[in-house]
């Protein structure tokens, strides 16, 4: 998961877009008796990182009993006892690889990973992970969703997750894969706890801030995600709520949030801005359900003022967030009317 020739002829056969289906998923999940507690996070999906197809049945039958979806490895299962029952199995997707540009498949071998799994589930999409939004090797028509990865706390801009999700994007439309979905995958752990390749060995990292996550989600949706995932669920080799409660605080209240506003994407009724902004200020405005509502972020790492129009229509604030003469570095406001 950490990062550190088109074939001509050949028949690559996608699933379309799966409805406008808008998932929150954490990785690296492993116990069924923590899945209560991520559902009630807002959470609608598992990742697990399980090998044993044991594990992966009790961790899949727990997630059908919760209404939770799963991603696994298809690998883990394919020629097992666990194949037959796997097909009705509350799959999200089958997670084909990790990475395949980091660590250098081809793509004739993504492409054969693709079609093991099509073969023995022809019902349950795929999925493939890439660790940046521009590969050497164009894997995006390969897999029925496309997924990235880029984590950049606290060594690179914030801003640039959200720039690799949209060159993931330019790549999807290329191979005209555009109606695909594009799912980003959040950072949410210390780069201290993982390998760098640094020169001299020293390791810089720390956990990300609320407000870093929310960002980050934010800038992700702005740019073409229509889903979410949050690497990763464990931290010093425990989950999160155990080893960080007070961190699991910040990313259950990001989650939350996005919970709420999830019919409001999968409806992703987008209409005109009620004002005009300008870079580094975005803004989209989805409507539903009658109302109206804007999102306003700020890609820079100071704030700015936002426009006095803004100020006197009568959006009400969401989520605690109170509109004000400026809006703060990397801020996000939803506003409501």
């Amino acid at each position: 998961m950490l990062r550190k020739i088109i074939l001509f002829g050949l028949c690559i056969c996608s699933l379309p877009l799966l409805g406008r289906e808008f998932p929150l998923c954490m990785y690296g999940v492993s116990n069924p008796a923590d899945l209560p507690l991520l559902k009630q996070a807002g959470f609608t999906c598992v990742q697990s990182y399980q090998s044993t197809p044991e594990k992966l049945a009790a961790l899949a039958r727990a997630a059908q009993k919760e209404g939770l979806k799963i991603v696994f490895y298809p690998n883990k299962i394919l020629g097992t006892s666990y194949e037959k029952e796997a097909k009705n199995w509350p799959v999200l997707a089958w997670y084909l690889v990790d990475e395949p540009d980091v660590h250098r498949w081809s793509r004739e071998r993504v492409l054969e990973a693709h079609q093991k799994a099509k073969k023995a589930f022809k019902n349950h999409p795929t999925a493939l992970v890439i660790g940046q939004g521009k590969t050497a090797v164009p894997f995006y028509d390969l897999p029925d969703i496309m997924m990235m990865d880029w984590y950049p706390v606290p060594h690179l801009p914030l801003t640039s997750f959200g720039d690799n999700v949209r060159y993931t994007k330019e790549g999807l439309a290329k191979t005209n894969m555009q109606d695909h979905p594009l799912w980003g995958v959040v950072q949410i752990f210390d780069w201290k706890n993982y390998e760098q390749y640094r020169s001299d060995d020293d390791r810089i990292g720390r956990l990300p801030t609320e407000d870093e996550i929310r960002f980050m989600s934010y800038d992700g949706i702005f740019n073409g995600a229509t889903g979410l995932f949050f690497f990763t669920f464990n931290h010093l080799k425990k989950p999160l709520p155990q080893s960080a409660p007070a961190f699991w605080a910040y990313v259950t209240s990001v989650t939350k949030e996005l919970a709420q506003l999830r019919p409001v994407f999968e409806n992703n009724k987008q209409v005109a801005n009620p004002v005009e902004v300008q870079d580094p200020l975005q803004m989209i405005t989805y409507e539903y359900k009658k109302h109206k509502y804007s999102i306003l972020i700020n890609r820079s790492n100071v704030a700015q003022t936002v426009p006095a129009e803004l100020l006197r229509r009568k959006y009400k604030a969401q989520f605690n967030r109170q509109k004000a003469a400026q809006i703060p570095p990397y801020g996000v406001w939803v506003l409501k009317y």
